[in-house]
């Protein structure tokens, strides 16, 4: 058989667009863009719903995040089917979050929801509705001090006690389907 040759011939060439330099640069950087990060928490009985924000306070799409210490942890998820149960600690030993203790000694933080909200420095420059929204629902508050409070999260599907049912796509249902 006959050498295949891959090289591109001089009329195919002609009619491929150049692409600038700068833009193939970036497309091989190794350091991913800047991201921002705010956290919209939802108590399960009361009105309102709380802006944070990891760092400095922000304005973003209308709403102010009030800046305050943030670690979110664990929510990897593995290859092998297992996901860990996500945390979130508020404050640090900086902070004094007695204004908030009512809420944990009421139970109004526990079956409460949030929204982790995950934009990139751009998007949040040019205040674009850009971004990645993860829910999910506090199962519990595990630790409380005056300066912190660490939250057990569940995804929405986790938290409600139940699994999403294996959905199976064969005839006669789907009639495309060949088995």
């Amino acid at each position: 058989p006959p050498a295949l040759n891959f090289a591109a011939s001089p009329a195919h060439t002609a009619r491929m667009p150049s692409i600038p330099h700068s833009q193939i640069e970036d497309a091989h950087l190794l350091e991913s863009d800047g991201e921002v990060f705010f956290y919209q928490f939802t108590p399960s009985t009361g009105s309102g719903t709380v802006y944070l924000t990891p760092d400095n306070p922000k304005e973003w799409r209308g709403d102010s995040y009030e800046g305050i210490p943030i670690n979110f942890a664990g929510d990897k998820i593995s290859s092998e089917g297992g996901a860990t149960m996500p945390t979130l600690t508020l404050g640090d030993p900086t902070v004094d979050l007695l204004a908030l203790k009512p809420l944990v000694y009421d139970e109004h933080l526990d079956g409460g929801t949030l929204v982790r909200i995950r934009v990139l420095v751009d998007d949040f420059l040019a205040n674009r509705l850009v971004g990645t929204f993860e829910y999910y629902r506090v199962k519990q508050v595990a630790d409380y001090s005056r300066q912190s409070i660490t939250l057990e999260l569940a995804t929405l599907g986790d938290s409600l006690n139940f699994a999403i049912p294996f959905r199976q796509y064969a005839a006669p249902d789907f009639p495309s389907v060949m088995l």
